[in-house]
């Protein structure tokens, strides 16, 4: 055999953003936007399970999710209530947009499995999660 076979872990499906689950999270179902998902080193375009995902308010993309972007200027720059959502799966979106669901209510997240694309654990990024999702716990 010559080449090499290149091994995918999967671990952007790995992650448990949730700490523990009693039941009552919420979800909706969210269309991402695959255009506006970077490229890995693979060519591949990967929202991890536990991604901040935000609505596009403008642009060819509008209605749909992407990940959250403190320097984009399409909406997903906006961490706010019913525009937020943290992706309940790992999903390839390489192919095209793909539907994925979105939990933003009644959940305990842990935030060192979480991913924010650029968002810091502290200071007023967490705030502006905490104001994304007013009935969620957001714990170390």
């Amino acid at each position: 055999m010559t080449g090499l076979l290149k091994y995918y872990d999967h671990s952007y499906q790995r992650h448990q953003p949730l700490k523990y689950q009693h039941g009552d999270e919420k979800a909706h179902s969210k269309v991402i936007y695959s255009s506006v998902v970077a490229l890995d080193d693979d060519s591949r375009r990967l929202v991890a399970r536990g991604e901040v995902l935000c609505e596009i308010t403008s642009g060819s993309g509008s209605g749909k999710y992407g990940p959250y972007s403190k320097t984009a200027t399409d909406g997903r720059q906006t961490l706010a209530r019913n525009y937020a959502v943290v992706a309940t799966k790992g999903v390839d979106v390489t192919l095209g947009d793909r539907p994925v669901g979105g939990w933003f209510a009644d959940c305990v997240f842990d935030m060192s499995e979480m991913t924010f694309n650029g968002i810091s654990t502290h200071g007023t990024s967490l705030t502006s999660l905490r104001t994304a999702f007013p009935q969620c716990i957001f714990d170390d």
